[in-house]
């Protein structure tokens, strides 16, 4: 259940393959141990306080801009990375950043030309624990525009072998400029702790993406809901005629959820086409979720296209607003900054609770055909 793959409407295949690795159906769990029980007799400190952080830089191949090319649309790169670490079991991953540097001049240049950064596991089968993270396609950091970086609570990291491969996929684009000539590099870093330098606990970490879909086709009523309880929505008591008393509640059976398609029918796409104007959805991320026990919360990522100008997480059962990301825009297109969450406290997330993902998009550009996305990367605790 990482991020799936959208069920695309009007944006042809080639521009959104780079996102065909992020975005992938729910696959069958691996049965393999807990992580807790596979580094249970490898946790021993020596008192000291500070652990040792390493820094791997990565680039990507040049990636030339000519053009105007849309959020997803510009040239982009798959490659393979790893730490490769010798003599370690394994290496905490603690922070990861991207920069556009001129591939000319060498000079950075403004993140305004980054469409995304990628890092996602290579092959999980090499992995000797079981990953929390749900899905066929296994994703770890996702940058864009207005957030470029990502670095982890002091005290917290993602848990990786340290032979472990990796693809990296840098996308570039380019919103305004029709007349240009731009060559550039993403320029990776990777922060990571040794196994065998630290010096005091590491409490690890998943990633767990949740996403807004919007309704393309198939029936009106929400996600699930049978096709006899569409006027009467919830209300099950008001059911006339043959069918008295009919189940109008929503069921998510984990092992054949598909975000993408429900049993009535209906049909959603992760990767939307926005109208002129604002739009409001919500989506039931319960399912996304995907907890098998109570946690928390430590850090969240956020990934939207130009024109968003609000994505939240809410507790419905609780009625509670979790966490609302602070978006700054451009002042003609684009990001200044999206907000991120960071804790050591953490949000306490419940097995019995039921969430939702909130975002609103305005858009007041008429002349083009813009689209849209909305996800949430949640760091959780992995107990």
């Amino acid at each position: 259940m990482n991020i799936f793959p959208p069920q695309l409407q009007l944006i042809p295949l080639k521009h959104i393959l780079p996102y065909s690795l992020l975005l992938i159906l729910f696959a069958c769990q691996n049965p393999k141990t807990e992580f807790s029980e596979w580094y249970a007799g490898k946790q021993s400190t020596s008192g000291e306080s500070v652990n040792k952080i390493h820094y791997l830089n990565y680039y990507s191949q040049e990636l030339f801009i000519d053009t105007i090319y849309r959020s997803m649309q510009g040239p982009y790169e798959i490659k393979k990375v790893s730490i490769n670490e010798k003599g370690e079991d394994i290496v905490w991953i603690t922070s990861y950043a991207s920069k556009l540097v001129n591939s000319r001049t060498k000079a950075y240049v403004e993140d305004r030309f980054m469409c995304h950064n990628n890092f996602n596991y290579k092959d999980t089968s090499s992995i000797p624990w079981k990953l929390k993270t749900s899905g066929g396609n296994s994703r770890i950091f996702t940058l864009s525009e207005g957030q470029t970086k990502i670095e982890l609570p002091e005290g917290f990291g993602i848990p990786v072998p340290a032979n472990q491969n990796f693809e990296m996929v840098s996308q570039v684009l380019n919103h305004l400029e029709k007349d240009i000539d731009l060559k550039l590099n993403h320029e990776v870093e990777i922060g990571y702790i040794k196994e065998s330098e630290r010096r005091n606990k590491i409490t690890p970490l998943y990633q767990q993406s949740i996403f807004v879909t919007k309704q393309i086709a198939g029936p009106k009523g929400r996600y699930g809901l049978p096709k006899l309880c569409i006027s009467h929505h919830l209300d099950s008591n008001a059911l006339d005629g043959d069918h008295p008393n009919h189940d109008c509640s929503t069921v998510f059976n984990s092992k054949k959820y598909n975000p993408y398609e429900d049993s009535e029918g209906r049909k959603y796409t992760g990767h939307w086409s926005i109208p002129y104007g604002k739009e409001t959805l919500f989506t039931d991320v319960t399912p996304m979720l995907d907890l098998s026990e109570n946690t928390k919360i430590h850090f969240i990522g956020v990934h939207l296209h130009p024109f968003a100008t609000a994505l939240e997480l809410w507790d419905t059962t609780l009625d509670s607003l979790l966490y609302a990301s602070k978006i700054v825009p451009q002042s003609k297109f684009g990001f200044k900054e999206i907000g991120y969450y960071s804790s050591e406290e953490g949000i306490p997330v419940y097995t019995a609770h039921q969430y939702e993902l909130r975002s609103t998009y305005n858009n007041v550009d008429s002349l083009d055909n813009q689209t849209a996305m909305a996800v949430m990367y949640l760091y959780l605790e992995d107990k």
